[in-house]
């Protein structure tokens, strides 16, 4: 019997493509709308305050007062046009591999990218990923030849800056490798969990749930630094882990609702398979008959090598079940299945289309259960 290949016609997450209120459009760059969140405006201040206020007085205690406060802001300015050039890469690979870009827009806790559409491969995912912290960390490095090569002298203003900036960039380039959904480290753990198991949605969930944990500890972290150490450090952790922990809730959700219920949520659990050398005597009276079932799993250590169906049944004589075994009749592989994390909606297609009681849901080559079309009429008058 002709298997439907797992994966087929399923729909891959994507990111959602959502305009952020509260945004103003400030530039268009490679026909890509810039815009800036008001609260952008507060952590530009936020990070002034703290450059003129302690950092820089700190480290070069001979400059002038209004000195502290030009290279602070100047500062402030490059390290967002430095996340700029972070989310430019993610939108012009992403152009380049045939999604399209709506806008991007900086906000308090960065950048973010509306990429519309869906990443087609695990491939490309990975692609457009990578290339965010990869530009940081470029930026860095380029910082770091500028600071070497003594540009703009010791001590000075400009050193100052491209201290600031080399750190900085350093610091977002490993954060965002930090495999924690919808991190970018998160988006390159899925795409490689998404190329290794051929399942978008599980890569997904996989994913989105580490980045829940990965938020929750950087709220206890922010807790732990308001009690014991930094107020205002403890306040911004906190919240950066609630972020976190708030989009990877999303990122769960919209898998779900992409990808349409999988299949391990609404399958039945395994059905007692038979051996392939059971008799049709011993198939009938001690598996169907008792447990009216239509169709049973053939295994052979713990895999599943067929199936056998009242239906193939109907070509053997009664008088010679007793010594006719199931492998005689089964039908072979390939066969009609569907894995755990495959869309419910590929069995419902299997099941209409060529007429049959039930799907075997089958995790590489373990058999893990069965839908059934009682399984899904259960399911559609429940919801």
């Amino acid at each position: 019997m002709p298997r439907r290949e797992n994966g087929q016609h399923i729909h891959r997450p994507g990111r959602k493509a959502v305009a952020m209120k509260g945004a103003f459009n400030l530039v268009t760059v490679a026909g890509i709308p810039i815009g800036v969140h008001y609260t952008w405006l507060f952590v530009f201040a936020l990070i002034t305050w703290t450059l003129a206020g302690s950092r820089y007085p700190a480290d070069y205690p001979d400059w002038e007062a209004a000195t502290y406060w030009v290279t602070a802001a100047s500062a402030a300015l490059l390290l967002f046009a430095s996340i700029l050039v972070h989310e430019l890469a993610h939108s012009l690979v992403a152009i380049a591999r045939g999604m399209p870009v709506r806008s991007i827009t900086l906000f308090i806790f960065g950048g973010v990218s509306n990429i519309g559409g869906e990443s087609r491969s695990a491939w490309d995912e990975f692609v457009i990923a990578i290339v965010g912290p990869g530009s940081s960390l470029g930026l860095a490095a380029a910082g770091f030849l500028a600071l070497r090569a003594g540009i703009g002298g010791e001590d000075s203003p400009i050193e100052g800056v491209l201290v600031y900036f080399t750190l900085a960039n350093f610091l977002v380039g490993l954060f965002n490798l930090l495999p924690g959904f919808p991190l970018d480290g998160g988006r390159v753990l899925r795409s490689i969990i998404w190329g290794a198991t051929g399942s978008g949605y599980r890569a997904t969930m996989i994913a989105s749930s580490i980045g829940i944990g990965f938020g929750w500890l950087l709220v206890g972290a922010g807790v732990l630094s308001v009690l014991t150490y930094d107020v205002m450090l403890g306040l911004w952790v906190g919240f950066v882990g609630w972020y976190l922990k708030d989009s990877a809730t999303g990122g769960r959700r919209n898998a779900r609702r992409s990808w349409g219920a999988p299949v391990s949520v609404v399958m039945s659990p395994p059905v007692q398979p038979v051996d392939p050398w059971t008799t049709i005597s011993a198939l009938v009276d001690e598996y169907m008959i008792p447990f009216r079932r239509r169709s049973v799993p053939v295994l052979t250590s713990g895999r599943i090598v067929g199936i056998v169906t009242l239906q193939d049944l109907e070509g053997v004589a009664r008088d010679r079940w007793s010594e006719t075994t199931v492998a005689e009749v089964m039908t072979r592989p390939p066969l009609f299945s569907v894995r755990p994390d495959d869309s419910l909606t590929a069995a419902i297609e299997l099941i209409a289309k060529h007429q049959i009681n039930q799907v075997l849901v089958v995790d590489v080559d373990e058999f893990v259960g069965t839908i059934t079309r009682s399984d899904v009429m259960h399911l559609l008058r429940v919801n």
